[in-house]
């Protein structure tokens, strides 16, 4: 019996089945091309080769936790699965995490050092230190800078009153970091009261961030430490050789600082039931671990196929909405130019544009019609204005030889001008003019006036000239 032929939606549908089935957790290597980044939050990118490249997306829930940002043009290895988007019937690859190419040859050294240090002994559980119940002095190596360190402070803050804190600063990140670091744990042991547990606490960070803390000379410190140190270095995922060999492995700097000491709240509860009750706890904290572990290992894949569904619906409606809100903008566009074009007949300016250019056309025909005449008129008033002209040059000129002769006239009686022709003007001592001799006497005090300056002078005697014309000596 020949069986129906398939259609695209069912044939679609098992390849959708095969490859998100067969390749539900990938690795790929490879250089990140066409990276955009649109206002979703979600990160569009092809990862090639020298001879091939696949569509990649980041969705917006998982780009917010990546520790490394996609940039483009670089390398990197890519951990996901395989989607296919069933209406254009194309696959890409759904990236849950990035590491740096370089991140694979980390993770060998990190293992080799692994075992090598384990051969040594220095991860043996024998080897570890108790943690003192309720220590009274607490010693904390990190940067003074750090948020780790502030975060210890916040926890440490909620411990009894008595306790005591100690702060060994160091570097702890970089090529200083690992001597930095032993040298902090050294200068703790060298005090007098010696801390009853160490911190060693480091905010997260990548691979290559938190390398100092799989360096042999901080293991071996560790190890050779006579005081119990606990390690809270980078987030719970975050895993060291620092945390393999401390006596205890904190999740996070906070937690470090959580099982360093109880809060003043649980010791003050804290009852002999609870120990009776721990072993309980434990088993089924274990058991629902397992179940939790279970159900997680069923759901993944079915959460990982309805998660990519919402997003491929989201994305598809997106696309329809962006096409339509196009369309009704092109529409309205071709509209408004429509009513634009008919308008402009109306449009004032239009109008106050049309009636200046008739304006400024009549204004030039009545200047062309009006030159002739004008012409004329300037002929017939420039005769009179000469004729004028000559006539008020010629009473100027009559005017200034008038007032040149009463000039000469006034210059003729100032007295000055009689000066320098040898006379001279006589004065009283009170300044009043002396016309006669018969008025003076002899002692009076006479002024001579002269051209140059003047003359003091005294009467000694008067002469009366038979002519009645008095003269008096000086």
């Amino acid at each position: 019996m020949i069986s129906a032929p398939l259609t695209v939606t069912e044939l679609t549908a098992r390849i959708k089945q095969v490859l998100e089935q067969g390749f539900a957790q990938i690795e790929v290597t490879g250089e990140i091309s066409r990276l955009t980044k649109p206002s979703s939050g979600h990160i569009y990118f092809t990862i090639k080769d020298n001879h091939a490249a696949i569509s990649a997306v980041v969705w917006r829930t998982t780009a917010v936790r990546l520790n490394t940002r996609p940039q483009e043009g670089q390398a990197y290895v890519f951990f996901g699965h395989l989607s296919l988007y069933e209406p254009r019937g194309t696959y890409q690859i759904v990236v849950q995490h990035i590491e740096p190419v370089g991140a694979g040859q980390l993770a060998a050294e990190f293992e080799r050092r692994k075992q090598l240090f384990a051969s040594r002994g220095w991860f043996e559980q024998s080897h570890k230190l108790p943690i003192p119940a309720l220590p009274q002095h607490i010693g904390i190596v990190t940067s003074a800078t750090s948020a780790a360190y502030e975060d210890v402070k916040k926890v440490l803050a909620t411990r009894p009153n008595w306790l005591h804190i100690t702060v060994a600063p160091a570097v702890v990140q970089g090529e200083q970091a690992a001597q930095s670091v032993v040298s902090a744990i050294q200068q703790l042991h060298k005090l007098e009261h010696k801390p009853d547990v160490i911190l060693l606490v480091r905010g997260g960070g990548s691979i290559e961030d938190l390398w100092c803390f799989n360096d042999e000379r901080i293991v071996q410190a560790i190890f050779e430490a006579s005081i119990p140190i606990i390690s809270g270095v980078g987030h719970e995922i975050d895993t060291t050789l620092v945390d393999l060999v401390a006596d205890v492995r904190a999740a996070t700097p906070s937690n470090a600082a959580e099982l360093a000491c109880p809060d003043r709240l649980s010791l003050s509860k804290q009852l002999p039931s609870l120990v009776s009750l721990a072993s309980l706890i434990q088993r089924r904290i274990q058991h629902w671990q397992q179940q939790n572990n279970h159900l997680f290992s069923r759901q993944s894949h079915a959460m990982q196929r309805l998660q990519d569904n919402q997003h491929w619906t989201v994305e598809r409606l997106s696309h329809q909405y962006q096409h339509l809100v196009r369309a009704q903008t092109q529409q309205q566009r071709l509209r408004i130019r429509d009513l634009k074009t008919r308008l402009q007949y109306y449009e004032p300016h239009q109008r106050l544009r049309h009636d200046t250019a008739t304006l400024i056309a009549r204004k030039q025909h009545l200047f062309a019609a009006l030159a002739p005449s004008l012409q004329t008129q300037r002929k017939h008033i420039r005769l009179p204005n000469q004729r004028l002209a000559t006539s008020m040059q010629l009473r100027f000129q009559t005017h200034k030889q008038h007032w040149l002769a009463l000039h000469e006239h006034l210059l003729a009686l100032n007295p000055k001008q009689v000066l320098k022709r040898g006379y001279a003007m006589t004065t009283s001592s009170n300044g009043s003019i002396v016309s006669s001799a018969q008025s003076l006497q002899k002692g009076d005090s006479l002024i001579l006036h002269y051209a140059d300056g003047s003359v003091l002078s005294e009467v000694k005697q008067t002469h009366l000239d038979a002519n009645k014309d008095n003269h008096a000596k000086f």
